[in-house]
C-alpha cells in the first residue's frame, strides 16, 4: 500500500471514528452551552430594573442586621401566582427519568446538580419548570406524567441546593407543545424546560 492510499484509509477511519463517537461530544458540549445560557439568564439584570452604581456607604450603627438590606422576596414571596404568558428566558434540557415514572434517572443527576448551582445564583428570580412529553400514549396520562416529572425536578433541585421552594413552579405541559419542526411523536419532545422570569 503506497503513502497516498494509507493516508486516505486513515482519513476514512478517522471520519468513521468521529461519526461513531462524535454524538456524545456534541451532546456534552450542547449541555455545557445550555448551562451557560441558563447562567446568563439567572445573572442578567431584571427587565426594567434600574442600573445600580457601586458606592461606598458609612454605617454608623453597629447592628449587623440593620446594615444588611432585607432580601427581596420573588413576586411577593410566592412565584406560583405568575401568569402563564410571563416574559421569560427559556432553556430546555433532556432530563432522563425511569421508564414510565417521574423518578429522575441517575444519568441526569449531574446535570440537575449543575442547574441547581446556577439557579442559586440569584435568589430573587422565579423559574418555571415545565415537563414535556412526546405524543405517544394517552394525552391525559402524558399531562399528569409531565407535571409529576416537573415536580420531581423541582424537588431534586430544592433538596440539593436549598433554594426556596416558592421560587420554582412545576408545570406539566404533556405533549401540547412539541419542539418546533419536530414530529410530535419524536422522543426528543421529552424534555424539561426552565423559564427564568425576567
Amino acid at each position: 500500500m503506497n503513502k497516498s492510499s494509507r493516508a486516505m484509509v486513515s482519513s476514512v477511519l478517522a471520519g468513521l471514528f468521529f461519526v461513531g463517537f462524535g454524538s456524545q461530544t456534541v451532546s456534552a458540549s450542547d449541555d455545557t452551552a445550555k448551562l451557560k445560557e441558563l447562567e446568563r439568564a439567572m445573572t442578567a439584570p431584571a427587565e426594567g430594573a434600574k442600573k445600580h452604581y457601586k458606592t461606598r456607604a458609612i454605617v454608623f450603627d453597629n447592628d449587623p442586621q440593620a446594615a444588611a438590606p432585607a432580601p427581596v422576596a420573588p413576586a411577593g414571596g410566592d412565584c406560583s401566582s405568575l401568569q402563564a404568558d410571563v416574559k421569560a428566558i427559556t432553556v430546555d434540557f433532556v432530563i432522563q427519568f425511569k421508564l414510565g415514572s417521574a423518578e429522575v434517572a441517575p444519568a441526569s443527576e449531574p446535570t440537575l446538580r449543575e442547574i441547581a448551582k446556577i439557579l442559586s445564583l440569584n435568589p430573587e428570580r422565579c423559574v418555571l419548570v415545565e415537563g414535556h412529553t412526546d405524543a405517544t400514549g394517552n394525552a391525559d396520562r402524558n399531562m399528569e406524567l409531565s407535571h409529576k416529572r416537573a415536580g420531581s425536578v423541582v424537588k431534586f433541585i430544592v433538596e440539593k441546593s436549598g433554594i426556596d421552594r416558592n421560587r420554582l413552579v412545576p408545570i406539566g405541559k404533556g405533549s401540547s407543545e412539541p419542539v418546533k419542526n419536530l414530529d410530535p411523536y419524536d422522543p426528543k419532545n421529552r424534555r424539561v424546560v426552565f423559564k427564568v422570569v425576567s
